[in-house]
């Protein structure tokens, strides 16, 4: 336990000055006692908790800010974890559910529940510990993102054809996929708009400290 708990203070101090962490090599998985086993570890990266946040398909076919796909580099870059048993190049935390020609998304309590940090050159990971991402970051760029696609009928047409590969979207098909990405979104961009404060949490939340004065100053302007 003195250990883990060096660790998860080593990292804190380190996270501060040098961003989100980004994984060098394989991780050193920390003993965590003989209880927690590989296969305790699998099941905690993937097991479905009820969480159904969007369809893989979909998600596979979005592009980030820069034009590369959503997933290009497995969401490290908000500081989500690889799981190199995911063969969907989801991360630690995100995992697929339901029928296989349309798999969904959900999330689970490892993808911010699940530590990294690297010491002496080494990486180690330590599962339970407080993950060091920037979930709101990954939310709001989503949401973007599927506004992306939906904000003219060319960007659309892309994101249906990247959909639908190998196989050509009917004009038909194509309307009904509209249909459908546009009810998520109404869903998905009211919860974003309404619940996303305007300055970010930040990696690890560390930037919560400043949400009562920015808050206390809207009200004083007032």
């Amino acid at each position: 336990m003195l250990r883990i708990a060096f660790l998860i203070g080593f990292a804190l101090v380190a996270a501060a000055s040098s961003g989100i962490e980004t994984a060098l090599g394989d991780p050193i998985y920390v003993d965590q006692g003989p209880t927690w086993t590989a296969e305790d570890r699998a099941d905690y990266y993937t097991r479905d908790q009820g969480s159904r946040l969007i369809n893989l398909t979909w998600l596979r076919a979005l592009k980030a800010k820069d034009g590369q796909p959503f997933l290009s580099d497995g969401l490290t870059r908000y500081g989500f974890l690889p799981n190199p048993g995911n063969n969907t190049n989801l991360p630690v935390g995100l995992h697929t559910t339901g029928p296989a020609e349309s798999p969904m998304v959900g999330i689970t309590c490892s993808a911010c529940h699940t530590r990294q940090v690297e010491v002496g050159g080494k990486t180690y990971r330590i599962d339970g510990g407080p993950a060091f991402m920037d979930f709101q970051e990954f939310l709001s760029d989503l949401d973007k993102a599927v506004g992306d696609a939906t904000a003219s009928e060319t960007a659309f047409a892309a994101f249906a054809a990247a959909v639908s590969q190998p196989a050509t979207p009917s004009a038909a098909d194509i309307a009904a996929l509209r249909q459908r990405v546009d009810a998520w979104h109404l869903r998905f961009h009211a919860f974003a708009a309404g619940t996303l404060p305007p300055v970010g949490w930040g990696p690890g939340r560390r930037r919560d400290h400043l949400q009562p004065h920015i808050r206390h100053r809207r009200w004083a302007a007032a």
